[in-house]
Protein backbone atom coordinates (compact mmCIF):
# COMPACT_ATOMS: atom_id res chain seq x y z
CA UNK A 1 0.00 0.00 0.00
CA UNK A 2 2.57 2.48 0.51
CA UNK A 3 4.49 1.89 -2.18
CA UNK A 4 0.77 2.65 -4.19
CA UNK A 5 0.51 5.63 -2.42
CA UNK A 6 4.39 6.83 -3.42
CA UNK A 7 3.14 6.14 -7.23
CA UNK A 8 0.14 8.22 -7.14
CA UNK A 9 1.66 10.65 -5.26
CA UNK A 10 4.47 11.34 -7.61
CA UNK A 11 2.16 11.01 -10.63
CA UNK A 12 0.54 13.70 -8.74
CA UNK A 13 3.17 16.04 -8.38
CA UNK A 14 4.28 15.69 -12.05
CA UNK A 15 1.42 16.15 -13.94
CA UNK A 16 0.23 18.86 -11.23
CA UNK A 17 3.40 20.69 -12.29
CA UNK A 18 2.89 20.57 -15.74
CA UNK A 19 -0.46 22.17 -14.84
CA UNK A 20 0.75 24.79 -12.77
CA UNK A 21 2.86 25.84 -15.93
CA UNK A 22 0.94 25.05 -18.74
CA UNK A 23 -2.93 24.30 -17.99
CA UNK A 24 -5.62 26.63 -18.72
CA UNK A 25 -6.78 28.65 -15.79
CA UNK A 26 -10.16 28.67 -17.29
CA UNK A 27 -10.60 25.31 -17.35
CA UNK A 28 -9.32 25.15 -14.22
CA UNK A 29 -12.12 27.56 -13.09
CA UNK A 30 -14.26 25.75 -14.70
CA UNK A 31 -13.35 22.48 -12.94
CA UNK A 32 -13.50 24.05 -9.56
CA UNK A 33 -17.32 25.09 -10.11
CA UNK A 34 -18.60 22.08 -11.23
CA UNK A 35 -16.51 19.93 -8.42
CA UNK A 36 -18.48 22.13 -6.32
CA UNK A 37 -21.89 20.98 -7.68
CA UNK A 38 -20.86 17.50 -7.73
CA UNK A 39 -17.58 16.64 -5.76
CA UNK A 40 -18.40 18.51 -2.64
CA UNK A 41 -18.33 17.49 0.84
CA UNK A 42 -21.62 15.02 0.70
CA UNK A 43 -19.11 13.05 -2.05
CA UNK A 44 -16.04 12.71 0.02
CA UNK A 45 -14.63 14.49 2.58
CA UNK A 46 -11.08 14.95 4.79
CA UNK A 47 -10.89 15.99 7.90
CA UNK A 48 -10.90 19.04 8.41
CA UNK A 49 -13.31 19.94 5.80
CA UNK A 50 -10.86 19.27 3.58
CA UNK A 51 -12.90 18.23 0.11
CA UNK A 52 -11.94 17.56 -3.61
CA UNK A 53 -13.55 21.11 -4.99
CA UNK A 54 -11.70 22.89 -2.48
CA UNK A 55 -8.12 21.30 -3.13
CA UNK A 56 -9.04 22.37 -6.88
CA UNK A 57 -9.29 25.86 -6.02
CA UNK A 58 -6.32 25.42 -3.96
CA UNK A 59 -4.82 23.86 -7.74
CA UNK A 60 -6.25 26.86 -9.70
CA UNK A 61 -5.03 29.40 -7.42
CA UNK A 62 -1.47 27.90 -7.32
CA UNK A 63 -1.90 27.78 -10.98
CA UNK A 64 -2.61 31.72 -11.28
CA UNK A 65 0.13 32.87 -9.30
CA UNK A 66 2.83 30.47 -11.33
CA UNK A 67 1.74 31.73 -14.54
CA UNK A 68 1.28 35.54 -13.49
CA UNK A 69 4.81 35.06 -12.54
CA UNK A 70 6.24 33.36 -15.35
CA UNK A 71 4.23 35.63 -17.79
CA UNK A 72 1.66 33.67 -18.76
CA UNK A 73 -1.52 35.20 -18.03
CA UNK A 74 -3.11 38.33 -19.32
CA UNK A 75 -3.40 40.81 -16.88
CA UNK A 76 -6.16 43.21 -17.65
CA UNK A 77 -6.49 47.13 -16.44
CA UNK A 78 -7.77 47.40 -13.24
CA UNK A 79 -11.43 48.77 -13.92
CA UNK A 80 -14.35 50.36 -12.03
CA UNK A 81 -16.26 47.22 -12.64
CA UNK A 82 -13.14 45.02 -10.72
CA UNK A 83 -13.36 48.08 -8.06
CA UNK A 84 -16.90 47.49 -7.41
CA UNK A 85 -16.87 43.97 -7.15
CA UNK A 86 -13.75 43.60 -5.09
CA UNK A 87 -15.11 46.82 -2.87
CA UNK A 88 -18.69 45.10 -2.47
CA UNK A 89 -17.34 41.57 -1.01
CA UNK A 90 -14.89 43.86 0.96
CA UNK A 91 -17.14 45.63 2.40
CA UNK A 92 -19.44 42.53 3.28
CA UNK A 93 -16.23 41.35 5.25
CA UNK A 94 -15.82 44.71 7.41
CA UNK A 95 -20.21 44.31 8.37
CA UNK A 96 -19.32 41.44 9.89
CA UNK A 97 -16.45 41.81 11.48
CA UNK A 98 -17.88 45.26 13.21
CA UNK A 99 -21.20 42.85 14.20
CA UNK A 100 -21.07 40.40 16.60
CA UNK A 101 -20.29 37.36 14.09
CA UNK A 102 -19.08 34.48 16.90
CA UNK A 103 -21.71 34.01 18.85
CA UNK A 104 -23.83 32.11 16.07
CA UNK A 105 -25.97 28.77 17.95
CA UNK A 106 -24.42 25.30 17.24
CA UNK A 107 -26.50 24.32 13.66
CA UNK A 108 -26.70 27.89 12.08
CA UNK A 109 -24.21 28.47 9.46
CA UNK A 110 -21.06 31.03 10.79
CA UNK A 111 -21.17 34.45 9.31
CA UNK A 112 -17.43 33.81 8.46
CA UNK A 113 -17.71 30.34 6.34
CA UNK A 114 -20.83 32.32 4.20
CA UNK A 115 -18.60 34.92 3.50
CA UNK A 116 -15.71 32.40 2.24
CA UNK A 117 -18.01 30.43 0.82
CA UNK A 118 -20.82 32.79 -0.67
CA UNK A 119 -18.12 35.27 -1.71
CA UNK A 120 -14.28 34.73 -1.47
CA UNK A 121 -14.77 31.90 -3.58
CA UNK A 122 -16.95 33.35 -6.02
CA UNK A 123 -14.55 36.29 -6.25
CA UNK A 124 -11.31 34.26 -6.68
CA UNK A 125 -12.72 32.80 -9.62
CA UNK A 126 -13.96 35.99 -10.92
CA UNK A 127 -10.33 37.25 -10.71
CA UNK A 128 -8.84 34.08 -12.30
CA UNK A 129 -10.82 33.89 -15.12
CA UNK A 130 -10.84 37.35 -15.86
CA UNK A 131 -7.07 37.45 -15.70
CA UNK A 132 -6.35 34.23 -17.90
CA UNK A 133 -5.76 34.12 -21.43
CA UNK A 134 -8.53 34.49 -23.92
CA UNK A 135 -9.10 33.68 -27.52
CA UNK A 136 -12.24 31.64 -29.66
CA UNK A 137 -10.75 28.27 -28.14
CA UNK A 138 -11.28 28.80 -24.35
CA UNK A 139 -14.73 30.79 -24.92
CA UNK A 140 -15.75 27.38 -26.94
CA UNK A 141 -14.95 25.35 -24.23
CA UNK A 142 -16.22 26.95 -21.46
CA UNK A 143 -19.81 27.30 -23.35
CA UNK A 144 -19.44 23.28 -24.42
CA UNK A 145 -18.67 22.92 -20.87
CA UNK A 146 -21.96 24.06 -19.30
CA UNK A 147 -23.53 22.54 -22.66
CA UNK A 148 -21.89 18.86 -21.52
CA UNK A 149 -22.93 19.53 -17.83
CA UNK A 150 -26.33 20.85 -18.98
CA UNK A 151 -27.02 17.48 -20.75
CA UNK A 152 -25.96 15.15 -17.59
CA UNK A 153 -27.75 17.48 -15.28
CA UNK A 154 -31.53 16.62 -17.30
CA UNK A 155 -30.68 12.91 -17.73
CA UNK A 156 -30.14 13.37 -13.90
CA UNK A 157 -33.27 14.82 -13.64
CA UNK A 158 -34.98 12.47 -15.85
CA UNK A 159 -33.62 9.63 -13.26
CA UNK A 160 -35.07 11.35 -10.52
CA UNK A 161 -38.22 12.04 -11.13
CA UNK A 162 -38.88 8.02 -12.45
CA UNK A 163 -36.59 7.05 -9.69
CA UNK A 164 -33.92 5.16 -11.10
CA UNK A 165 -31.36 5.56 -8.90
CA UNK A 166 -29.34 2.87 -10.47
CA UNK A 167 -28.19 5.80 -12.87
CA UNK A 168 -28.02 8.50 -10.52
CA UNK A 169 -24.34 9.38 -9.85
CA UNK A 170 -23.56 10.68 -7.29
CA UNK A 171 -25.09 8.31 -5.45
CA UNK A 172 -26.00 10.82 -2.34
CA UNK A 173 -28.40 12.41 -5.17
CA UNK A 174 -30.99 9.47 -4.09
CA UNK A 175 -30.49 9.88 0.14
CA UNK A 176 -33.54 12.09 1.13
CA UNK A 177 -31.68 12.84 4.58
CA UNK A 178 -29.17 14.92 2.14
CA UNK A 179 -29.82 18.05 0.88
CA UNK A 180 -33.44 19.90 0.49
CA UNK A 181 -36.09 19.45 -2.30
CA UNK A 182 -36.19 15.40 -2.28
CA UNK A 183 -38.74 14.50 -5.06
CA UNK A 184 -38.12 17.14 -7.27
CA UNK A 185 -35.31 17.20 -9.92
CA UNK A 186 -32.10 18.58 -7.42
CA UNK A 187 -29.49 16.89 -9.07
CA UNK A 188 -25.87 16.98 -7.39
CA UNK A 189 -26.49 20.08 -5.66
CA UNK A 190 -29.28 18.11 -4.08
CA UNK A 191 -31.23 21.32 -4.01
CA UNK A 192 -33.62 22.27 -6.69
CA UNK A 193 -32.96 26.38 -6.89
CA UNK A 194 -29.47 25.91 -7.42
CA UNK A 195 -30.14 22.24 -9.73
CA UNK A 196 -32.31 25.00 -11.77
CA UNK A 197 -29.93 27.69 -11.39
CA UNK A 198 -27.48 25.63 -13.14
CA UNK A 199 -29.75 23.69 -15.76
CA UNK A 200 -31.08 27.21 -16.85
CA UNK A 201 -27.40 28.32 -17.78
CA UNK A 202 -26.42 24.98 -19.37
CA UNK A 203 -29.55 25.82 -21.73
CA UNK A 204 -28.23 29.30 -22.86
CA UNK A 205 -24.61 27.88 -23.40
CA UNK A 206 -26.27 24.95 -25.14
CA UNK A 207 -28.13 27.85 -27.76
CA UNK A 208 -24.39 29.48 -28.09
CA UNK A 209 -22.93 26.18 -28.66
CA UNK A 210 -25.92 25.67 -31.71
CA UNK A 211 -25.29 28.93 -33.58
CA UNK A 212 -21.74 28.27 -33.97
CA UNK A 213 -21.29 24.38 -34.30
CA UNK A 214 -21.11 22.29 -37.33
CA UNK A 215 -24.19 21.25 -39.08
CA UNK A 216 -23.33 17.51 -37.28
CA UNK A 217 -23.23 18.70 -34.29
CA UNK A 218 -26.38 20.96 -34.36
CA UNK A 219 -28.35 17.59 -34.96
CA UNK A 220 -26.94 16.36 -31.85
CA UNK A 221 -27.77 19.35 -29.62
CA UNK A 222 -31.39 19.95 -30.98
CA UNK A 223 -31.98 16.07 -30.48
CA UNK A 224 -30.70 16.66 -26.95
CA UNK A 225 -32.37 19.91 -26.24
CA UNK A 226 -35.46 18.24 -24.23
CA UNK A 227 -33.27 17.19 -21.24
CA UNK A 228 -32.76 20.76 -20.57
CA UNK A 229 -36.29 21.92 -20.57
CA UNK A 230 -36.93 18.98 -19.03
CA UNK A 231 -34.49 19.64 -16.61
CA UNK A 232 -35.60 23.13 -15.70
CA UNK A 233 -39.46 22.29 -15.64
CA UNK A 234 -38.91 19.19 -13.38
CA UNK A 235 -37.23 21.64 -10.66
CA UNK A 236 -40.69 22.47 -9.65
CA UNK A 237 -39.22 25.52 -8.93
CA UNK A 238 -41.49 28.91 -10.06
CA UNK A 239 -38.30 31.05 -9.99
CA UNK A 240 -36.07 28.48 -11.63
CA UNK A 241 -38.89 29.02 -14.73
CA UNK A 242 -39.04 32.99 -14.50
CA UNK A 243 -35.39 33.48 -14.57
CA UNK A 244 -35.02 30.63 -17.51
CA UNK A 245 -37.07 32.15 -19.80
CA UNK A 246 -35.96 36.07 -18.99
CA UNK A 247 -32.55 34.74 -19.43
CA UNK A 248 -33.70 33.25 -23.01
CA UNK A 249 -35.70 36.33 -23.82
CA UNK A 250 -32.30 38.10 -23.21
CA UNK A 251 -29.70 35.63 -25.34
CA UNK A 252 -32.45 35.36 -28.22
CA UNK A 253 -32.44 39.25 -27.96
CA UNK A 254 -28.68 39.70 -28.32
CA UNK A 255 -27.92 36.56 -30.78
CA UNK A 256 -30.98 36.51 -33.12
CA UNK A 257 -31.67 39.66 -35.94
CA UNK A 258 -34.19 40.88 -38.20
CA UNK A 259 -37.65 39.00 -38.52
CA UNK A 260 -36.50 35.99 -36.87
CA UNK A 261 -35.71 37.44 -34.11
CA UNK A 262 -39.13 39.98 -33.40
CA UNK A 263 -41.30 36.45 -34.51
CA UNK A 264 -39.62 34.16 -31.59
CA UNK A 265 -39.59 37.10 -28.81
CA UNK A 266 -43.40 38.12 -29.44
CA UNK A 267 -44.53 34.52 -29.60
CA UNK A 268 -42.29 33.77 -26.25
CA UNK A 269 -44.14 37.00 -24.77
CA UNK A 270 -47.89 36.14 -25.77
CA UNK A 271 -47.40 32.43 -24.73
CA UNK A 272 -46.52 33.82 -21.30
CA UNK A 273 -49.19 36.08 -20.82
CA UNK A 274 -51.79 32.96 -22.02
CA UNK A 275 -49.86 30.75 -19.25
CA UNK A 276 -50.10 33.44 -17.03
CA UNK A 277 -53.89 34.58 -17.33
CA UNK A 278 -55.33 31.05 -18.00
CA UNK A 279 -52.64 29.36 -15.29
CA UNK A 280 -51.74 31.53 -12.40
CA UNK A 281 -53.69 29.18 -9.55
CA UNK A 282 -51.77 26.37 -10.59
CA UNK A 283 -48.61 27.49 -10.66
CA UNK A 284 -48.92 29.77 -7.01
CA UNK A 285 -50.23 26.17 -5.72
CA UNK A 286 -48.92 23.11 -7.68
CA UNK A 287 -47.71 20.29 -5.72
CA UNK A 288 -44.67 19.25 -5.38
CA UNK A 289 -42.70 16.97 -2.71
CA UNK A 290 -45.41 18.59 -0.42
CA UNK A 291 -48.68 19.31 -0.91
CA UNK A 292 -50.43 22.12 -2.70
CA UNK A 293 -51.26 24.38 0.39
CA UNK A 294 -47.35 24.28 1.46
CA UNK A 295 -46.50 25.35 -1.83
CA UNK A 296 -49.17 27.96 -1.70
CA UNK A 297 -48.37 28.96 1.77
CA UNK A 298 -43.95 28.97 0.77
CA UNK A 299 -45.04 31.89 -1.62
CA UNK A 300 -47.06 33.56 1.15
CA UNK A 301 -44.67 33.75 3.49
CA UNK A 302 -42.67 35.69 1.36
CA UNK A 303 -44.81 38.79 2.76
CA UNK A 304 -43.53 38.09 6.06
CA UNK A 305 -40.14 38.22 5.09
CA UNK A 306 -40.56 41.35 3.40
CA UNK A 307 -42.93 42.76 6.35
CA UNK A 308 -39.92 41.92 8.66
CA UNK A 309 -37.33 43.16 6.71
CA UNK A 310 -39.09 46.46 6.15
CA UNK A 311 -39.07 47.18 10.19
CA UNK A 312 -35.21 46.20 10.41
CA UNK A 313 -34.60 48.27 7.65
CA UNK A 314 -36.36 51.49 9.12
CA UNK A 315 -34.64 50.25 12.94
CA UNK A 316 -31.08 50.56 10.58
CA UNK A 317 -31.02 52.12 7.25
CA UNK A 318 -27.49 52.75 6.22
CA UNK A 319 -24.95 50.16 7.86
CA UNK A 320 -27.50 47.55 9.23
CA UNK A 321 -27.54 44.87 11.24
CA UNK A 322 -23.85 43.24 10.00
CA UNK A 323 -23.98 40.71 7.68
CA UNK A 324 -25.17 37.10 8.49
CA UNK A 325 -27.12 38.78 11.86
CA UNK A 326 -30.54 38.69 10.19
CA UNK A 327 -31.21 35.05 11.36
CA UNK A 328 -30.40 36.06 15.22
CA UNK A 329 -31.71 39.78 14.67
CA UNK A 330 -34.62 38.94 13.24
CA UNK A 331 -36.48 37.38 16.33
CA UNK A 332 -37.82 40.29 18.36
CA UNK A 333 -39.29 41.16 15.57
CA UNK A 334 -41.62 37.99 15.26
CA UNK A 335 -43.20 39.03 17.87
CA UNK A 336 -45.19 42.03 16.46
CA UNK A 337 -48.87 41.46 16.69
CA UNK A 338 -49.98 44.34 14.99
CA UNK A 339 -49.82 42.43 11.62
CA UNK A 340 -52.31 39.60 10.79
CA UNK A 341 -49.04 37.99 8.71
CA UNK A 342 -47.75 34.84 10.48
CA UNK A 343 -44.67 35.85 11.49
CA UNK A 344 -43.34 32.94 13.52
CA UNK A 345 -43.17 31.01 11.11
CA UNK A 346 -40.53 32.77 10.15
CA UNK A 347 -38.93 31.69 13.00
CA UNK A 348 -36.50 28.57 11.65
CA UNK A 349 -36.45 29.99 8.13
CA UNK A 350 -32.98 32.51 6.63
CA UNK A 351 -34.04 35.09 4.71
CA UNK A 352 -36.25 34.11 1.39
CA UNK A 353 -34.87 37.05 -0.79
CA UNK A 354 -30.93 37.76 -1.33
CA UNK A 355 -31.88 41.69 -1.87
CA UNK A 356 -33.82 42.11 1.45
CA UNK A 357 -31.59 39.97 3.31
CA UNK A 358 -28.24 42.14 2.43
CA UNK A 359 -30.16 45.31 2.67
CA UNK A 360 -31.43 43.93 6.51
CA UNK A 361 -27.61 43.25 6.89
CA UNK A 362 -25.73 45.76 5.39
CA UNK A 363 -27.64 48.38 4.78
CA UNK A 364 -28.57 50.95 1.89
CA UNK A 365 -24.33 51.19 1.23
CA UNK A 366 -23.92 47.56 0.56
CA UNK A 367 -27.47 46.79 -0.99
CA UNK A 368 -26.06 49.80 -3.58
CA UNK A 369 -23.15 48.05 -4.15
CA UNK A 370 -24.44 45.17 -4.69
CA UNK A 371 -26.70 46.44 -7.43
CA UNK A 372 -23.23 48.62 -8.65
CA UNK A 373 -22.10 45.21 -8.91
CA UNK A 374 -24.10 43.76 -11.16
CA UNK A 375 -24.88 46.97 -13.32
CA UNK A 376 -21.18 47.30 -13.91
CA UNK A 377 -21.09 43.62 -15.07
CA UNK A 378 -23.79 43.99 -17.68
CA UNK A 379 -22.50 47.48 -18.45
CA UNK A 380 -19.05 45.58 -19.71
CA UNK A 381 -21.17 42.65 -21.65
CA UNK A 382 -23.30 46.04 -23.26
CA UNK A 383 -19.85 47.56 -24.44
CA UNK A 384 -18.43 43.88 -25.99
CA UNK A 385 -22.46 44.03 -27.85
CA UNK A 386 -21.70 47.04 -29.22
CA UNK A 387 -18.21 46.78 -30.17
CA UNK A 388 -16.39 45.37 -33.23
CA UNK A 389 -15.03 42.69 -31.44
CA UNK A 390 -15.65 38.49 -32.72
CA UNK A 391 -18.72 37.16 -32.60
CA UNK A 392 -17.57 34.34 -29.92
CA UNK A 393 -16.22 37.29 -27.56
CA UNK A 394 -20.19 38.75 -28.18
CA UNK A 395 -21.82 35.47 -27.28
CA UNK A 396 -19.66 34.70 -24.30
CA UNK A 397 -21.16 38.38 -23.22
CA UNK A 398 -24.75 37.48 -24.28
CA UNK A 399 -23.96 34.51 -22.02
CA UNK A 400 -23.56 36.82 -18.91
CA UNK A 401 -26.34 38.95 -19.26
CA UNK A 402 -28.25 36.24 -19.67
CA UNK A 403 -27.40 34.40 -16.61
CA UNK A 404 -27.67 37.83 -14.78
CA UNK A 405 -31.32 37.12 -15.66
CA UNK A 406 -31.88 33.38 -14.58
CA UNK A 407 -29.61 34.90 -11.26
CA UNK A 408 -31.76 37.56 -10.61
CA UNK A 409 -34.88 35.82 -10.32
CA UNK A 410 -33.24 33.38 -8.03
CA UNK A 411 -32.08 36.34 -5.41
CA UNK A 412 -35.77 37.80 -5.34
CA UNK A 413 -37.23 34.07 -4.00
CA UNK A 414 -34.23 32.84 -2.15
CA UNK A 415 -30.92 33.59 -0.52
CA UNK A 416 -28.29 32.00 -2.51
CA UNK A 417 -25.09 32.87 -0.31
CA UNK A 418 -25.29 30.13 2.07
CA UNK A 419 -23.41 27.73 -0.21
CA UNK A 420 -20.24 28.88 -3.19
CA UNK A 421 -22.63 27.40 -5.62
CA UNK A 422 -24.73 29.87 -7.00
CA UNK A 423 -22.78 32.88 -6.38
CA UNK A 424 -19.80 31.39 -7.88
CA UNK A 425 -21.61 30.50 -11.44
CA UNK A 426 -22.50 34.19 -11.90
CA UNK A 427 -19.30 35.28 -10.67
CA UNK A 428 -16.94 33.28 -12.99
CA UNK A 429 -19.59 33.77 -16.03
CA UNK A 430 -18.78 37.78 -15.25
CA UNK A 431 -14.80 37.06 -15.14
CA UNK A 432 -15.37 35.62 -18.55
CA UNK A 433 -17.09 38.20 -19.87
CA UNK A 434 -14.81 40.68 -18.07
CA UNK A 435 -12.01 39.31 -19.98
CA UNK A 436 -13.18 39.87 -23.23
CA UNK A 437 -13.88 43.69 -23.01
CA UNK A 438 -12.43 45.57 -25.98
CA UNK A 439 -9.70 47.55 -24.16
CA UNK A 440 -10.04 51.27 -24.51
CA UNK A 441 -6.17 51.94 -24.28
CA UNK A 442 -5.15 54.13 -26.92
CA UNK A 443 -4.08 53.02 -30.25
CA UNK A 444 -1.34 54.11 -32.28
CA UNK A 445 -1.55 56.49 -34.88
CA UNK A 446 -0.48 54.29 -37.68
CA UNK A 447 -4.36 52.61 -36.95
CA UNK A 448 -6.32 54.99 -38.42
CA UNK A 449 -4.71 54.37 -41.65
CA UNK A 450 -4.36 51.05 -41.47
CA UNK A 451 -6.21 48.41 -44.23
CA UNK A 452 -9.73 48.14 -42.75
CA UNK A 453 -10.30 44.44 -41.26
CA UNK A 454 -12.80 42.18 -42.38
CA UNK A 455 -14.93 40.77 -39.43
CA UNK A 456 -16.94 37.40 -39.62
CA UNK A 457 -21.01 38.93 -39.71
CA UNK A 458 -22.65 38.95 -36.21
CA UNK A 459 -25.75 36.13 -35.94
Amino acid sequence: MPAVVAIIALVAVVWGSIFLLRGSIVVGCLGVLLSICCFGYEFMHFEPSLTIDRILLAAVIGTYVVQRAVGRTDPKPFTKTDAVTLGFVGYLLVSMLLSDWRGFPTGQVSPMWRWIGGYLTPLILYWCAKQAPWDERTARLVQAGFAVFGVYLGFTALCEITQQWALVFPKYIADPKIGLHFGRARGPMVHGVSFGHYQGVCLLAAWLCLLRAERKWQGVLVAVMPLFLGGVFFSYTRSVWMGTGLGLVLVLAMTLRGRVRNITLGSMALGAMLVGLTQMDKITGFQREQSAADTRESADMRLSFAYVSWHMFLDRPILGFGFGRFPIDKLPYLDDRSTELKLEKLRPYVHHNTFLSILTDTGLLGLALFLAMLGYWLHDAWRTQCGDGPTWAKHQAALLVGGVGVYACQLMFHELSYTPLDNSLIFFLAGCAGAVVPQTAAKPAIAAVAAPQLTPAYH
